[in-house]
């Protein structure tokens, strides 16, 4: 979304950041909810990294205020390129990570918490500060630390991702960093997009989807920094 609006808009990157976390709000606390009705969200760990990543996003919607608008693109973009990285690792060694079935008691000590929370501060502090959805790696985190299966990791990475994407936004939005018109524009598109998306996404070949979910971070990253 960032590169949507940045090159097809022509937004200013700090701008088109605080927008489309603008955005994501709207996003994650419907699939939060939604998540949560199927049993798939653990709440104490996702208020963990929720409550580090509100530190950490409003740390990197004051720090890229420093930064010029060309080299955020570019930073920007590496950061989606490391995102699609993130999202291959998931699907290839996911199911591989946690240790506990789905309905085992969770058992979260002293060292997972502060990992948890620094955890959920760099997710935040990357998503403010690059305007990426970070959430393959909150999920990766939950899997390998909290070490919740993938589905739960899913759902409970929904729950901390309203956190980051409200206080994210709202950061941004005192620097003056947020299109409200953008914001309801894609907001309405992506609620749209989803709904038609997740009908379709039953019908895809399992191929075609795992290409798709890699190659549009990647795609999206490489445009910001070719273009």
């Amino acid at each position: 979304m960032v590169s949507i609006l940045t090159l097809g808009f022509d937004l200013p990157i700090h701008t088109a950041v605080g927008t489309a976390l603008g955005a994501m709000v709207f996003t994650t606390v419907s699939g939060a909810i939604s998540h949560y009705r199927e049993g798939n969200v653990v709440i104490k760990p996702g208020v963990i990294l929720g409550i580090g990543g509100v530190l950490g996003a409003v740390l990197g919607a004051d720090w890229s205020q420093n930064v010029p608008e060309d080299v955020l693109e570019y930073a920007a973009g590496g950061a989606l390129l490391f995102l699609a990285l993130l999202v291959w690792l998931r699907m290839q060694f996911g199911h591989r990570l946690s240790t506990i079935d789905e309905g085992d008691d969770l058992h979260i000590d002293t060292r997972q918490t502060l990992i948890g929370g620094v955890v959920g501060s760099l997710g935040g502090m990357a998503s403010a500060f690059f305007g990426v959805g970070m959430a393959p790696f909150v999920q990766l985190a939950l899997m390998t630390v909290m070490r919740l299966p993938l589905i739960q990791a899913v759902g409970t990475t929904m729950l901390a991702l309203c956190f980051i994407s409200a206080s994210g936004s709202l950061a941004l939005a005192s620097h003056g960093d947020l299109s409200l018109v953008h914001m309801i524009g894609v907001t309405i598109g992506m609620t749209a997009g989803s709904y038609v998306g997740a009908k379709f996404t039953r019908r895809a070949p399992r191929a075609l989807l795992k290409f798709a979910i890699v190659a549009v971070p990647f795609l999206g990253g490489l445009s910001l920094i070719v273009l």
